[in-house]
Parts: structure tokens; C-alpha cells; sequence
């Protein structure tokens, strides 16, 4: 079991004002799961295991929440896909870091079930309400819930081209690297890279083409687009040689394969959020795969 500077082992503690949700919910609800950890540490990652209906095991991603938080506690929030009459979705919470489980809830492994049931119909109104024309200006139309699919870790080393028509050109070209997530372990061949052109306001315009290697030899083409922010001096500080602190950037990965284990990814639209280390030219990327749910306000 791995414990912090301090030999404490991590908890995993369900939340006192927010409990988990366990049995119906009304049709057309998305259950969330909020948890707490302690103590706090930056490598912490909360998931939630889930199936639905029985089915294939999934995870989610559970975000850390911001505001006041209690002392040595850091607060995660996750949701469930909203539930039809009738569906079940079965879940558990796993606390990690460093990809080893440190904690879960229920500590026994087991699962916790919520289903979906058709409220109650509400009682006639006494009056006609007027009649108000449909408007979906400022609001979201479908649900979602983003899976997560793997953490994504390259080296990369640059080839300067410097200012050209597109803007100041840059190959990162993969030195090594790892994928590694519930569904894969794969290595990054060093043949692929980053052919970015670096714009006047800083901001870089992500051409990443890389192959995964599988352990039983799978290749796995992922070609991603994306935005690389290094902010209003971006341009001149690249420009100028220098490669310090540690830019947001954000990808839309989408992958291609003929091995028949991996087939199921060629369907699936990714999307990557991270940071570039550029002292250390390391890229540390989370992927996720969002799937769309029920319309809104259905059911």
C-alpha cells in the first residue's frame, strides 16, 4: 500500500452532504458520485468503474472540484449517464496513483446499482399555463459522459524550421513514449511526432501523427489536431530558442488499425487535454472518448 511523506495511508470516504447514490432515481437523472480524498496529493486520480445493464465495464474520470475544501481532504465529482425507465447502471469508485489502486468504495469490491424509474405524473394545474415557444438558445441540447481512456506520456526532441507562411515551424519527433489506460498498454513508436506551426499570437496548431505498438503487435494510428497555447509571447519566446515552463494544449485524437482486437477504435472520436513540459520536451497528455446520451430533458 502506498503512503504519503508522512506514512499515511489514503482514504477514499464517501461524502457527509452529498451521499451515494444507491437504488431509483426518476427516469431522466443523472446520478452523480461525489467522494472525498485524504490526504491530498497531486497524483491522485479518482475513478468510477461502471456498467450498464450488465454489460462491458467502463470508466470515468472523476473531476477534482474547486472551492473551499476541508483541511488534508480534496473533494471529486463524477455522473452517471442519466437513467430510462427500466436501466441500471452499476457502479464502484477506485482511488489511484501512479496506476496503483490505493482505495475503494464499497471497500469490499462490490458494486453499488441505481435504476431508473418514470416519476411521479404531477397534478393537473388548476389553469392553463400559456403556451411558451420552444428556446434552446444558451443551453445544452444532449447529455454526455466522457470515458476515460488512457494517459498519454512522449519525449519528444524539436526540429527548428523557423518562420515560414503557416508560421514558425517546429518538429517534435517522438523520442519514446506510453499509452497506458483500462483498455490499453502500448508503447509509442519513435517514428511519429508533432508538425506544428507556432502562429503570431502564440498559439501552436497541433499536427500530431503517431503509432502505438501493442504488446501482442498491434499498430495503432492516431493522427490529432488540436491548439498548443504558449500565450501572447509564445512566437517570439520559441523564436528566440527558448523553451521554459509548462503550456496547456489540447488535442482531438482519432485512431486507425487492421488488428482485429483493436477495430472497436477505429469508430471512436477522442478527445486530449494536457500539458508540455518544454524544459523536459515531455508531453503529459489524459484522453478521454465522450459518448453522447439521451436528448435533454427526455424521459
Amino acid at each position: 500500500m502506498m503512503r504519503d511523506v508522512f506514512g499515511q495511508l489514503p482514504s477514499l470516504l464517501p461524502r457527509d452532504d452529498l451521499p451515494l447514490p444507491d437504488g431509483v432515481v426518476p427516469a431522466g437523472i443523472a446520478p452523480v458520485v461525489a467522494v472525498a480524498v485524504e490526504p491530498v496529493h497531486p497524483s491522485n486520480v479518482v475513478l468510477v468503474q461502471m456498467r450498464r445493464d450488465g454489460g462491458p465495464a467502463t470508466f470515468l474520470r472523476a473531476v477534482p472540484e474547486t472551492g473551499p475544501l476541508q483541511a488534508g481532504r480534496q473533494s471529486y465529482r463524477a455522473a452517471l449517464p442519466s437513467l430510462d425507465e427500466g436501466r441500471r447502471v452499476d457502479y464502484r469508485v477506485e482511488l489511484t496513483r501512479a496506476g496503483q489502486q490505493l482505495a475503494r468504495l464499497p471497500a469490499d469490491g462490490s458494486w453499488l446499482t441505481v435504476a431508473g424509474q418514470q416519476a411521479a405524473a404531477a397534478l393537473p394545474a388548476l389553469a392553463p399555463e400559456p403556451a411558451r415557444a420552444p428556446s434552446v438558445a444558451g443551453t445544452p441540447l444532449w447529455g454526455y459522459h466522457l470515458n476515460f481512456f488512457a494517459t498519454l506520456i512522449v519525449d519528444l526532441h524539436a526540429e527548428t524550421l523557423g518562420p515560414t507562411p503557416e508560421g514558425y515551424r517546429v518538429n517534435f519527433f517522438v523520442k519514446g513514449g506510453r499509452v497506458v489506460g483500462p483498455r490499453i498498454d502500448a508503447v509509442v513508436r519513435p517514428e511519429g511526432g508533432d508538425w506544428m506551426a507556432i502562429r503570431s499570437d502564440g498559439i501552436g496548431m497541433v499536427d500530431i501523427r503517431i503509432t502505438y505498438e501493442t504488446a501482442e503487435g498491434a499498430l495503432i494510428f492516431e493522427h490529432a489536431g488540436g491548439v498548443f497555447d504558449l500565450g501572447p509571447g509564445g512566437f517570439a519566446q520559441v523564436a528566440s530558442g527558448q523553451f521554459t515552463g509548462s503550456p496547456p494544449f489540447y488535442a482531438t485524437p482519432s485512431w486507425s488499425t487492421a488488428h482485429p482486437n483493436w477495430t472497436w477504435l477505429n469508430r471512436c472520436q477522442g478527445f486530449g487535454i494536457g500539458r508540455v513540459v518544454l524544459e523536459d520536451l515531455q508531453v503529459q497528455c489524459d484522453i478521454y472518448i465522450p459518448e453522447v446520451l439521451s436528448r435533454l430533458g427526455d424521459g
